[in-house]
């Protein structure tokens, strides 16, 4: 498995949205993640090209968010 963030889907508010996925592909990825945004009452808006892979094979933190806009 690969753990994949997106930053890029449309949230609720014109603000910075994030999230991990762990999934096999980019394709997987933003289909789970769909499904999870369309249960949060957002739009199915995550495509394959938006996420980018974490890697895995050391220690490692990522600010997918810091509040910058």
């Amino acid at each position: 498995m690969n753990v994949w963030t997106n930053t890029k889907f449309c949230g609720h508010y014109p603000v910075g949205t994030a999230a991990v996925v762990v999934a096999e592909s980019e394709q997987l990825a933003a289909a789970v993640l769909n499904q999870k945004l369309l249960a949060h009452g957002l739009a199915a808006s995550a495509t394959p090209e938006q996420f980018e892979r974490l890697p895995t094979t050391h220690t490692l933190a990522v600010v997918l968010c810091d509040g910058n806009y």
